[in-house]
């Protein structure tokens, strides 16, 4: 029995939109973002790594089944949003589609057409909520990834606080039943409301690959934790 490949994107299944896969994307590792600096008067060149990661394009090859929604297919493969495949079910990736898919293209012969997917650099569990963690007491967890996560942390207690993660420190000040730290945007808030003022870290949280140690001081009845695991 064959089976028949197939994605998600924005939560929707291709199978639904009568759109099946013939040829899945190249499997890409992300490069990290290194600078190349020439120097008047110095042989070679310097690098210079920012420690971040560069996005990357692939191409998968789709096919229309019968019963194919084609005007519904055109408008829903369009933007950015998530998306997963059949091949790695346990996986999600943040894609920008990147070419326009017409109903012209889509008609053509055997109705194949090509999906160009802008790929964010890491991909993701999709178990989000099952990864999540929440703490009343110092603990150590796993980062099973392959690269260092971007945790979403939010911190419930009161007055001046500090978070320690990995032997550093990021203080929380004047907190107000509870203050959230997202380090993938760099951003503090409780609510919809900017608290980045009430934040003393120089940089971020983040998990490396492997043990990390979370511990804290001050008044904290708990901690939640979405650790965004990801691999390359």
């Amino acid at each position: 029995m064959i089976h028949e490949a197939w994605f998600t994107f924005k939560g929707v299944d291709s199978r639904e939109m009568g759109v099946i896969v013939t040829a899945m994307p190249e499997t890409v590792r992300a490069e990290r973002r290194v600078e190349s600096i020439t120097v008047a008067g110095r042989n070679g060149s310097l690098h210079t790594d920012e420690g971040v990661y560069e996005s990357y394009d692939r191409t998968m090859e789709c096919a229309l089944i019968k019963r194919a929604k084609l005007d519904e297919v055109a408008a829903w493969l369009v933007g950015s949003g998530e998306m997963t495949f059949s091949t790695e079910p346990d996986k999600v990736y943040r894609v920008t589609i990147a070419n326009k898919i017409s109903i012209a293209q889509m008609m053509r012969v055997f109705q194949k057409f090509q999906v160009v997917l802008d790929t964010q650099p890491f991909k993701y569990s999709v178990n989000a909520a099952g990864d999540a963690l929440e703490l009343t007491a110092p603990t150590t967890t796993r980062n099973s990834g392959t690269v260092y996560s971007e945790p979403l942390i939010t911190v419930y207690g009161s007055g001046d606080i500090t978070l320690t993660v990995n032997g550093a420190d990021f203080p929380l000040y004047g907190v107000q039943e509870s203050i959230t730290i997202d380090s993938e945007m760099m951003e503090v808030f409780k609510g919809n409301a900017n608290q980045n003022g009430k934040y003393g870290g120089v940089e971020f949280p983040r998990f490396e690959v492997g043990k990390n140690e979370i511990s804290w001081t001050g008044n904290v009845s708990k901690i939640k934790i979405q650790p965004r695991w990801r691999w390359l």
